[in-house]
Protein backbone atom coordinates (compact mmCIF):
# COMPACT_ATOMS: atom_id res chain seq x y z
CA UNK A 1 0.00 0.00 0.00
CA UNK A 2 2.78 2.41 0.95
CA UNK A 3 4.75 1.54 -2.19
CA UNK A 4 1.71 2.39 -4.32
CA UNK A 5 1.29 5.75 -2.62
CA UNK A 6 4.95 6.58 -3.19
CA UNK A 7 4.71 5.63 -6.85
CA UNK A 8 1.55 7.65 -7.28
CA UNK A 9 3.29 10.67 -5.73
CA UNK A 10 6.28 10.26 -8.04
CA UNK A 11 3.95 9.99 -11.05
CA UNK A 12 2.07 13.19 -10.14
CA UNK A 13 5.37 15.03 -9.66
CA UNK A 14 6.61 13.72 -12.98
CA UNK A 15 3.39 14.79 -14.73
CA UNK A 16 3.88 18.29 -13.44
CA UNK A 17 7.44 18.23 -14.79
CA UNK A 18 6.20 17.08 -18.21
CA UNK A 19 3.49 19.77 -18.31
CA UNK A 20 6.02 22.48 -17.43
CA UNK A 21 8.30 21.41 -20.28
CA UNK A 22 11.93 22.13 -19.65
CA UNK A 23 12.61 21.69 -15.90
CA UNK A 24 16.14 20.31 -15.66
CA UNK A 25 17.12 17.37 -13.48
CA UNK A 26 19.89 18.19 -11.06
CA UNK A 27 22.70 15.69 -11.32
CA UNK A 28 23.32 15.75 -7.59
CA UNK A 29 19.66 14.85 -6.91
CA UNK A 30 19.93 11.96 -9.37
CA UNK A 31 22.97 10.65 -7.56
CA UNK A 32 21.31 11.03 -4.16
CA UNK A 33 18.05 9.24 -5.15
CA UNK A 34 17.89 5.58 -4.12
CA UNK A 35 17.91 3.10 -7.07
CA UNK A 36 14.41 1.98 -8.05
CA UNK A 37 13.43 -1.64 -8.36
CA UNK A 38 14.08 -2.84 -11.91
CA UNK A 39 11.03 -3.91 -13.94
CA UNK A 40 10.71 -7.58 -14.90
CA UNK A 41 13.20 -8.67 -17.55
CA UNK A 42 10.44 -9.67 -20.00
CA UNK A 43 9.33 -6.00 -20.15
CA UNK A 44 12.53 -5.13 -22.06
CA UNK A 45 11.14 -6.86 -25.15
CA UNK A 46 8.32 -4.33 -25.25
CA UNK A 47 10.75 -1.42 -25.74
CA UNK A 48 12.26 -0.70 -29.14
CA UNK A 49 13.69 2.03 -31.30
CA UNK A 50 17.17 3.18 -32.26
CA UNK A 51 17.67 5.77 -29.54
CA UNK A 52 20.96 5.94 -27.68
CA UNK A 53 19.91 9.04 -25.69
CA UNK A 54 17.77 8.14 -23.91
CA UNK A 55 18.49 4.42 -23.83
CA UNK A 56 15.51 2.09 -23.31
CA UNK A 57 16.95 0.70 -20.09
CA UNK A 58 17.07 4.23 -18.58
CA UNK A 59 13.45 4.81 -19.53
CA UNK A 60 12.42 1.46 -17.99
CA UNK A 61 14.25 2.36 -14.78
CA UNK A 62 12.43 5.69 -14.60
CA UNK A 63 9.10 3.95 -15.25
CA UNK A 64 9.78 1.67 -12.30
CA UNK A 65 9.81 4.77 -10.06
CA UNK A 66 6.43 5.88 -11.39
CA UNK A 67 4.44 2.61 -11.55
CA UNK A 68 4.80 -0.62 -9.55
CA UNK A 69 6.67 -3.20 -11.70
CA UNK A 70 3.74 -5.65 -11.74
CA UNK A 71 1.30 -2.97 -12.85
CA UNK A 72 3.75 -1.66 -15.46
CA UNK A 73 4.18 -5.14 -16.99
CA UNK A 74 0.43 -5.78 -16.99
CA UNK A 75 -0.41 -2.46 -18.62
CA UNK A 76 2.24 -2.84 -21.33
CA UNK A 77 1.12 -6.37 -22.21
CA UNK A 78 -2.53 -5.36 -22.28
CA UNK A 79 -1.90 -2.99 -25.21
CA UNK A 80 -2.52 -4.73 -28.55
CA UNK A 81 -0.29 -4.16 -31.56
CA UNK A 82 3.33 -4.68 -32.46
CA UNK A 83 5.69 -6.28 -29.93
CA UNK A 84 7.34 -2.92 -29.26
CA UNK A 85 4.78 -0.99 -27.27
CA UNK A 86 7.30 1.79 -26.56
CA UNK A 87 9.74 3.07 -29.19
CA UNK A 88 12.47 5.67 -28.69
CA UNK A 89 14.26 7.65 -31.41
CA UNK A 90 17.24 9.99 -30.94
CA UNK A 91 17.00 12.76 -33.57
CA UNK A 92 19.87 14.90 -32.30
CA UNK A 93 18.57 17.87 -30.37
CA UNK A 94 14.99 16.54 -30.45
CA UNK A 95 13.95 13.04 -29.47
CA UNK A 96 10.76 11.09 -30.23
CA UNK A 97 8.73 8.84 -27.97
CA UNK A 98 6.09 6.45 -29.32
CA UNK A 99 3.84 4.80 -26.72
CA UNK A 100 0.84 2.65 -27.67
CA UNK A 101 0.58 4.44 -31.01
CA UNK A 102 0.81 7.96 -29.55
CA UNK A 103 3.77 10.02 -30.73
CA UNK A 104 5.40 12.92 -28.94
CA UNK A 105 8.59 14.84 -29.75
CA UNK A 106 10.61 16.83 -27.21
CA UNK A 107 13.63 19.05 -27.68
CA UNK A 108 16.71 18.93 -25.49
CA UNK A 109 19.68 20.81 -26.93
CA UNK A 110 21.86 19.82 -23.96
CA UNK A 111 21.31 16.09 -24.73
CA UNK A 112 20.90 15.26 -21.05
CA UNK A 113 20.08 11.55 -21.29
CA UNK A 114 18.85 11.26 -17.70
CA UNK A 115 16.50 14.18 -18.27
CA UNK A 116 15.26 12.66 -21.55
CA UNK A 117 14.64 9.32 -19.84
CA UNK A 118 12.59 11.02 -17.12
CA UNK A 119 10.46 12.94 -19.67
CA UNK A 120 9.91 9.83 -21.82
CA UNK A 121 8.94 7.75 -18.77
CA UNK A 122 6.35 10.29 -17.68
CA UNK A 123 4.82 10.37 -21.17
CA UNK A 124 4.69 6.57 -21.33
CA UNK A 125 3.11 6.29 -17.87
CA UNK A 126 0.43 8.83 -18.72
CA UNK A 127 -0.28 7.01 -21.98
CA UNK A 128 -0.52 3.43 -20.78
CA UNK A 129 -2.14 4.02 -17.39
CA UNK A 130 -4.00 7.37 -17.40
CA UNK A 131 -6.69 6.17 -14.97
CA UNK A 132 -4.19 5.96 -12.12
CA UNK A 133 -2.93 9.49 -12.63
CA UNK A 134 -4.83 12.45 -11.26
CA UNK A 135 -4.70 15.67 -13.18
CA UNK A 136 -1.50 17.30 -11.99
CA UNK A 137 -2.03 20.54 -10.16
CA UNK A 138 -0.98 23.64 -12.06
CA UNK A 139 2.47 24.91 -11.16
CA UNK A 140 2.40 27.46 -8.37
CA UNK A 141 1.89 30.95 -9.60
CA UNK A 142 5.04 32.95 -9.44
CA UNK A 143 4.13 36.31 -8.01
CA UNK A 144 6.41 39.08 -9.19
CA UNK A 145 8.60 40.38 -6.42
CA UNK A 146 7.11 43.40 -4.76
CA UNK A 147 9.53 46.22 -4.34
CA UNK A 148 9.09 47.81 -0.94
CA UNK A 149 9.84 51.46 -1.29
CA UNK A 150 11.58 53.18 1.54
CA UNK A 151 9.19 55.56 3.24
CA UNK A 152 9.91 59.08 2.21
CA UNK A 153 11.07 61.26 4.98
CA UNK A 154 8.26 63.50 6.11
CA UNK A 155 9.06 66.92 7.42
CA UNK A 156 6.38 67.42 10.05
CA UNK A 157 5.34 71.02 10.49
CA UNK A 158 5.83 71.94 14.14
CA UNK A 159 2.83 73.39 15.97
CA UNK A 160 2.42 77.16 15.98
CA UNK A 161 1.91 77.13 19.74
CA UNK A 162 2.24 74.89 22.78
CA UNK A 163 0.27 74.99 25.99
CA UNK A 164 1.94 73.55 29.07
CA UNK A 165 0.16 72.52 32.26
CA UNK A 166 2.21 71.31 35.22
CA UNK A 167 2.46 70.85 38.95
CA UNK A 168 4.86 73.39 40.42
CA UNK A 169 6.70 74.35 43.57
CA UNK A 170 8.24 77.76 44.37
CA UNK A 171 10.65 78.44 47.22
CA UNK A 172 11.98 81.78 48.52
CA UNK A 173 15.39 82.72 49.89
CA UNK A 174 15.89 86.10 51.60
CA UNK A 175 14.81 87.65 54.83
CA UNK A 176 12.29 84.81 55.11
CA UNK A 177 12.26 81.34 53.64
CA UNK A 178 9.04 79.87 52.44
CA UNK A 179 7.87 77.26 49.94
CA UNK A 180 4.61 77.23 47.98
CA UNK A 181 3.03 74.40 46.01
CA UNK A 182 0.59 74.88 43.18
CA UNK A 183 -0.01 74.63 39.46
CA UNK A 184 1.60 76.28 36.45
CA UNK A 185 0.11 77.31 33.11
CA UNK A 186 2.36 78.38 30.25
CA UNK A 187 2.08 79.11 26.53
CA UNK A 188 4.84 79.30 23.93
CA UNK A 189 4.03 80.82 20.52
CA UNK A 190 6.29 80.29 17.52
CA UNK A 191 7.44 77.54 15.13
CA UNK A 192 11.13 78.35 14.91
CA UNK A 193 13.90 78.00 17.42
CA UNK A 194 12.72 81.17 19.14
CA UNK A 195 9.25 81.65 20.58
CA UNK A 196 7.39 84.13 22.72
CA UNK A 197 6.45 82.64 26.06
CA UNK A 198 4.22 83.70 28.94
CA UNK A 199 3.05 81.95 32.06
CA UNK A 200 1.48 82.13 35.48
CA UNK A 201 1.72 80.23 38.75
CA UNK A 202 -1.26 79.62 41.04
CA UNK A 203 0.36 78.96 44.41
CA UNK A 204 -1.23 77.91 47.68
CA UNK A 205 -0.80 80.13 50.75
CA UNK A 206 2.08 79.28 53.07
CA UNK A 207 3.10 80.34 56.59
CA UNK A 208 6.42 82.02 57.26
CA UNK A 209 8.12 84.15 59.92
CA UNK A 210 9.76 87.54 59.28
CA UNK A 211 11.40 89.53 62.10
CA UNK A 212 9.75 87.34 64.69
CA UNK A 213 6.30 87.98 63.26
CA UNK A 214 4.34 85.01 61.95
CA UNK A 215 2.83 85.71 58.56
CA UNK A 216 0.59 83.94 56.06
CA UNK A 217 1.89 84.58 52.56
CA UNK A 218 0.13 84.19 49.23
CA UNK A 219 1.82 84.87 45.90
CA UNK A 220 0.61 85.03 42.27
CA UNK A 221 3.58 85.37 39.86
CA UNK A 222 3.29 85.98 36.10
CA UNK A 223 6.02 86.38 33.50
CA UNK A 224 6.72 86.95 29.80
CA UNK A 225 9.87 86.42 27.77
CA UNK A 226 11.62 84.55 24.97
CA UNK A 227 12.29 80.82 24.67
CA UNK A 228 15.19 79.42 22.64
CA UNK A 229 14.91 75.72 21.76
CA UNK A 230 17.43 73.29 20.34
CA UNK A 231 16.81 71.42 17.06
CA UNK A 232 13.68 69.27 17.15
CA UNK A 233 13.95 65.61 18.04
CA UNK A 234 12.92 63.14 20.69
CA UNK A 235 14.59 65.34 23.31
CA UNK A 236 14.16 69.13 22.98
CA UNK A 237 16.00 71.23 25.55
CA UNK A 238 15.21 74.91 25.85
CA UNK A 239 16.06 78.04 27.85
CA UNK A 240 13.95 81.08 28.70
CA UNK A 241 14.70 84.63 29.70
CA UNK A 242 12.18 87.36 30.55
CA UNK A 243 10.57 89.71 33.03
CA UNK A 244 8.39 88.75 35.95
CA UNK A 245 5.82 90.34 38.19
CA UNK A 246 4.04 88.99 41.25
CA UNK A 247 1.25 90.05 43.53
CA UNK A 248 2.28 89.21 47.10
CA UNK A 249 -0.14 89.36 50.02
CA UNK A 250 1.06 88.86 53.59
CA UNK A 251 -1.04 88.98 56.73
CA UNK A 252 0.02 88.72 60.37
CA UNK A 253 -1.65 85.82 62.11
CA UNK A 254 -0.56 86.19 65.74
CA UNK A 255 -0.71 89.97 66.39
CA UNK A 256 -3.36 91.56 68.52
CA UNK A 257 -4.18 93.88 65.63
CA UNK A 258 -4.34 91.58 62.60
CA UNK A 259 -3.36 93.30 59.39
CA UNK A 260 -2.57 92.36 55.81
CA UNK A 261 -0.59 94.06 53.07
CA UNK A 262 -0.40 93.51 49.32
CA UNK A 263 2.67 94.43 47.31
CA UNK A 264 3.81 94.19 43.69
CA UNK A 265 7.14 92.52 42.97
CA UNK A 266 9.00 93.23 39.73
CA UNK A 267 12.01 91.25 38.64
CA UNK A 268 13.72 89.05 36.06
CA UNK A 269 13.14 85.35 35.35
CA UNK A 270 15.29 82.64 33.77
CA UNK A 271 14.45 78.99 33.16
CA UNK A 272 15.79 75.84 31.59
CA UNK A 273 13.76 72.80 30.62
CA UNK A 274 13.23 69.97 28.18
CA UNK A 275 10.38 68.37 26.29
CA UNK A 276 10.42 64.60 25.67
CA UNK A 277 8.98 63.04 22.52
CA UNK A 278 7.93 64.11 19.02
CA UNK A 279 4.17 63.70 19.39
CA UNK A 280 1.58 66.40 19.80
CA UNK A 281 1.28 65.52 23.48
CA UNK A 282 4.64 65.40 25.23
CA UNK A 283 5.84 65.51 28.85
CA UNK A 284 8.22 68.21 29.96
CA UNK A 285 10.10 69.39 33.05
CA UNK A 286 11.74 72.72 33.90
CA UNK A 287 13.60 74.69 36.56
CA UNK A 288 13.17 78.44 36.97
CA UNK A 289 14.58 81.27 39.06
CA UNK A 290 13.42 84.82 39.75
CA UNK A 291 15.33 87.78 41.14
CA UNK A 292 13.45 90.73 42.71
CA UNK A 293 16.02 93.53 43.06
CA UNK A 294 13.76 95.93 45.01
CA UNK A 295 11.86 93.65 47.36
CA UNK A 296 8.90 95.43 49.01
CA UNK A 297 9.04 96.07 52.75
CA UNK A 298 6.81 94.15 55.16
CA UNK A 299 5.00 96.17 57.85
CA UNK A 300 3.31 94.77 60.96
CA UNK A 301 1.74 96.93 63.64
CA UNK A 302 2.77 97.95 66.18
CA UNK A 303 6.36 96.99 65.21
CA UNK A 304 6.29 98.80 61.85
CA UNK A 305 8.68 97.51 59.20
CA UNK A 306 9.80 93.98 60.07
CA UNK A 307 11.60 93.00 56.87
CA UNK A 308 11.31 92.61 53.11
CA UNK A 309 9.73 90.11 50.79
CA UNK A 310 12.15 87.49 49.40
CA UNK A 311 14.72 88.64 46.88
CA UNK A 312 15.38 85.28 45.23
CA UNK A 313 12.86 82.63 44.19
CA UNK A 314 13.62 79.22 42.71
CA UNK A 315 11.17 76.59 41.56
CA UNK A 316 10.47 73.54 39.46
CA UNK A 317 7.57 72.25 37.40
CA UNK A 318 6.72 69.03 35.55
CA UNK A 319 3.72 68.21 33.41
CA UNK A 320 2.49 67.83 29.85
CA UNK A 321 2.45 70.08 26.82
CA UNK A 322 0.09 69.98 23.85
CA UNK A 323 0.86 71.41 20.41
CA UNK A 324 -1.73 73.53 18.59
Amino acid sequence: MHGGVRCFGRLVAGAALLAAGATRVNAADEAASPPAAAPPADVASLFGGSSSCPRPDLVRAELATLLPPERLSARLRAIPGTPSVVELYDLGAPFRVVAAGRVREYRDDARDCAYRARVAAVFVALTIDPASVATPPPPPRQEPPVAIAEPASVNLIPPIARIEVAAAVDAAFGSDRVAHGGAALRVAIGRGRYAFTAGALALLPADTTVGGVRLRQWRLPVDAGVRASAAGGAFVPYAELGLSAAILTESATDLAAASSRTALELGARAAIGARFGRSRFAPFASLHAEVVPAAPAIFALPQGEVGHTPVFWIGASAGASVGL
